[in-house]
């Protein structure tokens, strides 16, 4: 558990509900007794312990709803079995400490401390806590709120949106969500990287096609532009390269491994020309006409960062279609932006020519082939930041590229000089970006060093993402193969309509629709989020839309049903006290109810929204348990039906909070 989490846990209950925190707290509190009753007994010298430390969640629910490991550090100083140590400190504690919502204290075999929780104060705290603050319960404050940059998705303005880029956008935008929630004031932003060769390889296509209207949504009809024209020109490259190396009499193992290429790339040529026949046929008339598409395209780079006037608003018109459908399809997708920033501006503005400047002037740069490169290796040494890093003593660190020998910059030049404009509004920076990218984010991290930026350092957070399988397949953008994000929605949704029609067909069609169009949404980001982001994912439908467990329709449908229960009863009465909710399945799910405040600052503060879809899971589980075995609506005892409606109406309320902390969406009925 991380200091901000202990520190949390430790000064922020009197003015937010934390029912399974107070009871953590009261253990803390009660060990805490016990342990100096038994240094003063003792007469041994007993070392400063962190007791809060030791608590844990038991193996087995059976031995209680807390653990601790202390009789272990005291046997080792006691010279005694940690069993006999726990039966001593679970005595004294019981003896000595002033107890509330901890109903016992046991020891058991092979010497932890057990606590369980008074069920019925725990229930009692837990659902007038949950009726006290409503959509706020759980969401606890952070004592040290930041200014926090979150910078996700931007994806290369060339191609649509894909599954794989997607994973990212909803990691990124679930972070954002988290934080706010936390009390950080969170900004989030998209990088539009406009200046690398992909965006100028699309405008090169663009143009030669005469500019046309794009038909249809409009980064799809650029992004087959850019994957035809990008394909072509590498063909038309590796033509060359061969005829130079028959000319020049290159070694087999050349020849041999450009034809390969070669013979791939006709093979995506082949699948492309099937998809857009027409833009293909009339791009490999064009580019043929070229004498020399790769000095066009590199002269076109040239000028765009030189600020060439019609160079830029080519660039810049082409790019602003792509990011219109971007911005489309990130709004089906529930998520925003709060600034959109053009790499080419940092160029424009000199701040990357300033970046260069200090990095010339720190003695980390050298010359190689009329190419500025930075001395990354030297510069890690220097500073020892192997442990900072968290790099092995024999990890290698290549130089960086800043300038290629023309004078131009390159992206990790550009990256560094954006993520420093970042924290001249923030004092937090995370980016949100592809595992694939760890060597070019501690770059970053050294060139912050080099610069003197070592409080940014500091605060610049790397969020990896693994990688994104469509049903177990790869997928590869530059070769347009690959899914857009989309085509998954689209595909989503019919089959969420299919299954919303079967099960409610006496509904009106427009409200199935809706229904389908929130549970569509909300299945592709849960599935997402479901998974570590720094895993490997693998989207397959089947599970996607498993009404039955782990995922977002299993959970929307303890939501919708727990809102039918609360519309056939109508009028609701305020149970008179909560100590008739006996049942093993009411304490369980009251047990998950009261974890939502730890469960949330802890997912806020470890970046883990995965935490967060465990609990929900977890939470609509317990609750379709719940609902088979405790009845309400036919229930003789009206105290009882009421405390078992306030557990409904908790879970509801909960089940929403959590929904909106994923971004998830959740319909009335299913």
């Amino acid at each position: 558990m991380n200091s901000d989490l202990v520190q949390t846990i430790g000064h922020e209950r009197q003015d937010q509900s934390d029912p399974f925190g107070s009871f953590r707290r009261e253990c803390e509190t009660a060990l805490k007794a016990g342990y100096s009753s038994l240094k003063k007994t003792s007469g041994q010298s007993f070392p400063s312990l962190d007791i809060g430390s030791t608590l844990e969640d038991p193996p087995n629910p059976t031995f209680g709803h807390l653990a601790s490991s202390l009789s272990f550090e005291l046997a080792k100083i006691q010279k005694k079995r940690p069993i006999e140590v726990a039966k001593t400190l679970a005595e004294t504690t019981k003896k000595v400490a002033k107890l509330d919502l901890v109903e016992s204290v046991e020891a058991t075999e092979p010497g932890y401390v057990n606590f369980r929780a008074n069920l019925a104060r725990l229930t009692e705290l837990t659902l007038k806590s949950v009726r006290q603050y409503g959509s706020e319960y759980g969401l606890l404050k952070t004592h040290a709120p930041e200014r926090t940059v979150v910078e996700h998705t931007s994806a290369n303005p060339a191609r649509p949106i894909h599954i794989g880029t997607a994973k990212g956008a909803i990691f990124g935008d679930a972070l954002a969500r988290l934080l706010a929630a936390r009390g950080h004031n969170v900004r989030t932003h998209f990088y539009i990287d406009d200046t690398g060769r992909q965006v100028v390889i699309m405008a090169y296509g663009y143009k030669l096609l005469g500019e046309p209207t794009p038909e249809g949504k409009p980064d799809h009809f650029i992004g087959k532009i850019y994957s035809v024209t990008a394909t072509l020109v590498e063909i038309e490259e590796l033509k060359k390269r061969l005829v130079l190396f028959k000319k020049t009499n290159a070694s087999d193992t050349d020849l041999v491994a450009t034809t390969k290429s070669l013979d791939k790339w006709v093979g995506v040529a082949a699948d492309l020309q099937s998809k857009y026949p027409q833009e293909f046929d009339r791009l490999n008339k064009l580019i043929s006409k070229d004498p020399d598409p790769e000095k066009s395209i590199s002269d076109l780079i040239r000028k765009y960062e030189k600020k060439d006037l019609d160079t830029t608003a080519l660039v810049r018109r082409v790019t602003q279609i792509i990011l219109t459908g971007f911005a489309e399809t990130l709004r089906r997708a529930r998520i925003r932006f709060d600034q959109w920033d053009w790499e080419s501006d940092l160029l424009w503005t000199g701040r990357v020519a300033e970046l260069v400047g200090r990095l010339k002037e720190s003695g980390f740069t050298f010359n190689k082939g009329g190419a500025l490169e930075l001395d990354v290796a030297k510069a890690v040494e220097k500073f020892g930041l192997r442990e900072t890093l968290g790099v092995s003593p024999t990890f290698e660190f290549p130089p960086l590229t800043l300038l290629r020998s023309d004078g131009t910059s390159l992206y990790a030049t550009r990256d560094i000089a954006y993520t420093l404009y970042k924290f001249e509004n923030a004092e937090r920076v995370i980016n949100v970006i592809g595992s694939e990218q760890s060597l070019a984010q501690f770059q970053v991290k050294v060139a912050f060093w080099i610069t003197g930026h070592r409080k940014e350092a500091e605060k610049f957070i790397y969020f990896p993402i693994g990688h994104m399988l469509l049903e177990g397949q790869g997928m590869s953008a530059r070769r347009g193969r690959y899914v857009t994000f989309d085509q998954v929605l689209d595909e989503t949704l019919t089959r969420a309509k299919t299954e919303v029609d079967r099960r409610s067909p006496s509904i009106p069609e427009e409200l199935r629709q809706r229904t389908a169009e929130r549970i569509a949404i909300s299945a592709v980001r849960y599935a997402i989020l479901s998974v570590e982001a720094v895993k490997a994912t693998n989207f397959v439908w089947d599970k996607v839309l498993n009404f039955e467990t782990n995922s977002a329709a299993f959970i929307n449908y303890a939501y919708t049903r727990s809102s039918g229960i609360l519309r056939k009863l109508g009028k609701i009465a305020e149970p008179k006290a909560f100590n008739l909710l006996t049942d093993p399945v009411e304490q369980a799910l009251v047990l998950e109810l009261s974890k939502l405040p730890e469960t949330f600052a802890e997912a806020a503060d470890d970046l883990n929204p995965t935490l967060l879809c465990l609990s929900a899971n977890l939470l609509a589980q317990r609750f379709h348990e719940f609902y088979e075995k405790s009845d309400i609506s036919h229930v003789s005892n009206d105290e009882l039906k009421w405390e078992r409606v306030a557990i409904v109406l908790a879970v509801r309320t909960v089940l929403k909070t959590l929904a909106g902390l994923l971004g998830l969406e959740l319909a009335e009925r299913m």
